[in-house]
Parts: structure tokens; C-alpha cells; sequence
């Protein structure tokens, strides 16, 4: 018998502080829902601009996500996927579906509608639901964290 061995309830508690630490470690400045909001705006004004430049567009929330990860990597030293198993997928599969559903009406209303106008309320709508919806999956994350500790 190895008497070196952590006892069952150490290693629930090494868990459960691991997971204190990490929900500790996922607080999250306004700034960075923020900047996630603002791609979201950035990829609304997309269907506005003339083709040419719509891939150029479409690209600048691309590289965006790419920063947003580096600097959750920096600022935490981890990046924690949006989509990973357990009670904020429920959070973050509505509010995709919500964006975009908007940004198709936006495309439709302005490619096939030529209602440039349309876009800019639409982009309001997603960036707050994208703004809120950060915001809502952080604070399920921090929940389901601490959900054994609290």
C-alpha cells in the first residue's frame, strides 16, 4: 500500500481549489467584452461596403478573435473555448444563433434589398446581444466553476 498517496477527499479538494483558482483567474475586464462586441459590429458593417472589400472586412474580425485569444492567454495564461462542454454551451449556442440570425437579415436586407440602412440598427442589436452574451457566459463559467466550492 502506497501511504504517499493523496486520500480520496485531498484530491476532491485539490480539485476543488484548482477550480476556484480558474474561475478567480476567468474574471473579466469590461474591456474585453468590449472588444469581442466590437468585432461583432465590425462584421455587421461587412454587407455595406462594396464586394471587393467585403472579404477584407470579414477579415478583421477574423484576426480580431486570434488577438482576443492571445490576450486572454496572456492576461489569464489559458483561453477557455466558448464552445466547451457543459452549462455555458447553453449560453453560447443561443447567442451565436441570435448574431447570426441578424447578420443574415442584415445581409438579406441590404445585398437583396439594397436597405443599406438596415445594417446599422441590426449591428446595434448584435453587439449588445454579443456584448451581454459575453458577459451572461462568464458569469455561468465562474458558476459552474465554483459550482462544488460554494
Amino acid at each position: 500500500m502506497n501511504t504517499e498517496a493523496p486520500s480520496a477527499a485531498e484530491a476532491l479538494a485539490f480539485i476543488d481549489q484548482s477550480r476556484a483558482k480558474l474561475a478567480a483567474a476567468s474574471e473579466t475586464p469590461v474591456s474585453r467584452h468590449l472588444a469581442f462586441a466590437g468585432l461583432i459590429a465590425l462584421l455587421f458593417a461587412s454587407p455595406v461596403l462594396p464586394l471587393e472589400w467585403r472579404f477584407v472586412a470579414l477579415l478583421i474580425p477574423l484576426v480580431g478573435v486570434a488577438l482576443i485569444v492571445r490576450w486572454d492567454r496572456r492576461r489569464m495564461g489559458m483561453f477557455i473555448n466558448g464552445y466547451r462542454a457543459g452549462r455555458t454551451r447553453w449560453v453560447a449556442l443561443p447567442v451565436l444563433v441570435v448574431i447570426e440570425a441578424l447578420y443574415a437579415l442584415s445581409y438579406w436586407l441590404v445585398v437583396e434589398r439594397h436597405t443599406n440602412w438596415a445594417a446599422a440598427p441590426l449591428a446595434v442589436v448584435a453587439t449588445v446581444v454579443a456584448y451581454v452574451g459575453s458577459v451572461w457566459w462568464c458569469d455561468v463559467f465562474r458558476r459552474e466553476m465554483l459550482g462544488s466550492v460554494a
